[in-house]
């Protein structure tokens, strides 16, 4: 008897046990805060909507009115909405040529972000316009690995991170800028990257000393690094992205989930969401944590800043303001040339021409601290010759009239054989596919079959000669945005490894080139060699 007593004793003490376990999990358990996130990368600004598969996307009047509307649904449940953005709102339209970032501040100050990070292209025009810049931002801009001299223009105007007041609840959020900016950018002797990951981890342990437990890593970095500083930092519970131009989820081209998932160290969950490019889509995802502050369930999903949303009325107006100095603009003289630089359809895209040279020239010129060694334009891009004398901006972008940046990615000397092949694939056809070079030079046949074409490659080295593509070694090459996607055919882009989309418009760049060497006197160069056989 005695022992069945300390039998029920014991079996009550585990049931009270276990009932104490499951009703303190649930209580956890139980959403305590819910965070409303939109978000922004990449906007390079694209103050206007583009044209993309026939429909439009993006454009800063239609985002304010998809804003508003976000907001207004959520105050009615008494739910804050945080707007962050996640670096290079700086260069890609000739709105940046003409206002240096104003236009764009203009806009966002009104839009009311909370947040923004700094994008390497915010270092483009050196500290004194980034200084300006975020003197006049209503909202603070943050990276925790910039470390700015105290003689720098950006002296005390970056902070490292900031803790926000949400419904009693405090969030803590860090910058992170990619390392490679000084090589990618122009960010002046005064300013220093340092590591990412000790300098997150660094953040992290900053905020935990305040009692924050609820952590957004705003980041300008990639999405690769994303994931790496997911896996590598402990503390960190959702990564507001930039820098790649990934799509994610129901963005097109998109090949993963939106958000991404993936876990810390100690086998938390961290969140990764990053919204594609251009403002073409705004980012939007809920999050909720329990009463520990970890990360518990999320939901949401980019929404596509399409033509059937009503633009604002006030922003559409201002923009018109900004646009008009923009037509002057294109008329502005940045060179000229001596001869006729030629982009002849039929030509273009079948044979090596001056003008296809001087375009690759000045992409390879561009990224050279990046150790580029080759460039390669498809000639589908080129849409125009420019004619003996004056060249203005306007000829300049209707020459290359796609808004399309600079790629850069790693192939082993066999891939870039592939991509060649794939270049004089369809010369029959006059497709755009066909490569226009800098930094090689190549032989091939447009009777032998396809795949089979190329019959010599040969790289230039650092002291100008040009010696044989070597099959297994690695290459530094640089294209544009639209190849590296796999454009015109040029799926091996897709493998190259290092892959990054500079933010660089082709367009400014040749800009810069021409205007850097003018006169122009380009020619050709025997880069591209036909030689016909049986």
């Amino acid at each position: 008897m005695r022992n069945f007593r300390l039998w029920v004793v014991g079996l009550i003490f585990v049931i009270v046990t276990l009932v104490s376990y499951i009703i303190t999990s649930i209580i956890v358990q139980q959403p305590n805060f819910t965070l409303h996130i939109l978000h922004t990368n990449d906007h390079h600004a694209h103050l206007e909507a583009i044209e993309f598969n026939k429909d439009e996307l993006g454009g800063i009047i239609r985002r304010k009115t998809l804003v508003d509307k976000i907001r207004s649904q959520s105050a009615a449940t008494k739910e804050q909405v945080l707007l962050l953005d996640a670096g290079d709102i700086f260069q890609g339209t000739l709105y940046f040529n003409q206002y240096l970032g104003q236009a764009d501040l203009y806009f966002y100050n009104d839009l009311g972000y909370n947040i923004a990070t700094l994008g390497n292209h915010e270092f483009d025009r050196g500290e004194k316009v980034l200084a300006d810049f975020i003197s006049k931002a209503k909202f603070p801009l943050i990276s925790a690995n910039i470390e700015v001299d105290k003689t720098s223009p950006l002296a005390n105007k970056i902070k490292p991170w900031t803790i926000l007041q949400i419904n009693r609840e405090k969030v803590g959020v860090f910058g992170l800028t990619t390392e490679k900016t000084a090589v990618l950018s122009n960010p002046g002797n005064g300013v220093t990257f340092t590591d990412s990951i000790k300098a997150a981890k660094k953040a992290v342990a900053a905020l935990n000393a305040q009692n924050v437990n609820k952590i957004i890593a705003l980041t300008h970095i990639g999405i690769n690094a994303d994931q790496e500083l997911a896996r590598q930092v402990n503390g960190i519970d959702i990564i507001v992205g930039g820098h790649s131009h990934t799509p994610l989820g129901n963005m097109p081209g998109a090949t993963v989930s939106y958000p991404i998932i993936e876990k810390s160290p100690d086998g938390h969950k961290v969140l990764i969401v990053t919204d594609w490019e251009w403002g073409k889509y705004l980012g939007d995802i809920h999050v909720s944590f329990d009463n520990k502050g970890e990360v518990i369930s999320w939901k949401g999903s980019p929404t596509p800043v399409s033509r059937d949303i009503t633009p604002d009325l006030a922003f559409q107006k201002k923009l018109e303001q900004l646009a008009a100095p923009i037509k002057t603009l294109r008329q502005k003289i940045i060179g000229e040339t001596t001869l006729t630089l030629d982009g002849e359809r039929t030509k273009i895209r079948t044979q090596e021409t001056n003008l296809g040279n001087l375009i690759a020239d000045a992409i390879l010129d561009k990224t050279r601290p990046d150790k580029a060694q080759v460039a390669i334009m498809n000639g589908g891009g080129i849409r125009s010759s420019i004619p003996v004398g004056s060249i203005t901006v306007g000829k300049v972008l209707e020459v290359l009239p796609f808004g399309n940046t600079i790629a850069r990615l790693d192939l082993t000397g066999a891939q870039l054989k592939e991509a060649l092949e794939n270049g004089v694939s369809k010369i029959e056809n006059g497709e755009g596919r066909f490569p226009q070079v800098a930094g090689l030079r190549f032989a091939w046949n447009p009777k032998a079959s396809v795949g089979y074409r190329i019959l010599s490659i040969q790289v230039q080295n650092s002291d100008g000669n040009y010696q044989p593509l070597v099959a297994n070694s690695i290459y530094r090459v640089v294209t544009n945005n639209f190849l590296l996607g796999g454009g015109d055919g040029y799926e091996i882009f897709k493998s190259g490894k290092n892959q990054i989309d500079t933010g660089f418009l082709v367009a400014d760049v040749v800009m810069d080139y021409i205007t850097s060497r003018s006169p122009i006197n380009q020619q050709v160069e025997k880069r591209i060699v036909q030689v016909v056989k049986a």
